[in-house]
């Protein structure tokens, strides 16, 4: 792995130093080059969670990928910039009922000036660093936070003017890769899992976010929220390629699988 050839696939320009303005623009960076996305649950392709097979994903073949994926790759070239890593656990769900179940995201902790919470593979909310153990963070079109809960648990939300939050609960227990292992199989075989459900794709942009899932895809910018749905296999390879920039002419051939999920989901 060569973190010159990763730069170059996040086009990013500058000196990469361990400092807090660094580690904000690489995070964005990556987070506008690099989609979130499922493509390969979808098409029944194994996703494994070693760092070595993300950058292979991500660098070598242009690809996005999801939080075991995208995370793990951003904490390695974090490390070989010379910041202060750790891998930690998320529980995703509300009101802290997902606690008891495994932990199903990945995300990092980087000591910098102040414990941090980094996140590339959440979808893409954040484009910044937000304080670990608790801040409000206005992250436009989003209002991120992290409050103090309970024994030790912390949560993460994010916003949308009227919506609902979406969040992760944690501790501040770090965990290595082989943690996610068993968790990121069953997402991949379980049919009850959504992201076996349910196409996904995200992308940050600096003035937008732009959401798919299944057929729908919704634009998120400063004028508000534009839904659009595909109809057809190629108005997804055309939506993939031009808003995440992501060539996978294969997507097309379970496009009537897609289809239905999505009428079974949405109606």
């Amino acid at each position: 792995m060569n973190l010159d050839h990763y730069l170059n696939r996040i086009r990013f320009t500058g000196d990469p130093r361990p400092d807090r303005s660094t580690l904000t623009a690489l995070m964005q960076a990556q987070l506008q080059t690099v989609p979130f996305e499922n493509l390969d649950q979808q098409l029944g392709i194994p996703v494994p969670t070693d760092v070595e097979s993300a950058y292979t994903k991500v660098v070598d073949n242009h690809r996005g990928g999801w939080c075991f994926e995208l995370n793990a790759l951003f904490r390695w070239a974090l490390t070989e910039v010379g910041f202060e890593v750790q891998t930690l656990a998320g529980h995703v769900g509300d009101n802290g009922e997902s606690r008891t179940a495994p932990a199903d995201h990945m995300f990092l902790r980087v000591d910098c000036e102040e414990p941090l919470l980094v996140d590339t593979g959440f979808g893409g909310s954040m484009i910044e660093p937000i304080s670990l153990f608790q801040a409000t963070s206005h992250q436009p079109p989003y209002t991120l936070s992290v409050t103090d809960e309970d024994n030790g648990w912390f949560r993460f939300s994010e916003q949308l003017p009227g919506g609902e939050p979406t969040s992760f609960d944690y501790k501040l227990i770090s965990v290595d890769d082989i943690h996610f292992d068993e968790i990121s199989k069953s997402l991949q075989t379980d049919e009850t899992s959504s992201f076996r459900r349910m196409l996904k794709a995200q992308r940050r942009y600096s003035d937008r976010h732009i959401i798919l899932r299944g057929c729908i895809k919704r634009t998120i910018g400063p004028q508000g929220m534009n839904e659009q749905v595909l109809t057809s296999s190629k108005a997804l390879l055309d939506c993939l390629q031009d808003d995440f920039n992501l060539d996978v002419p294969e997507i097309a051939s379970i496009w009537s699988k897609i289809n239905n999920r999505h009428a079974e989901l949405f109606g």
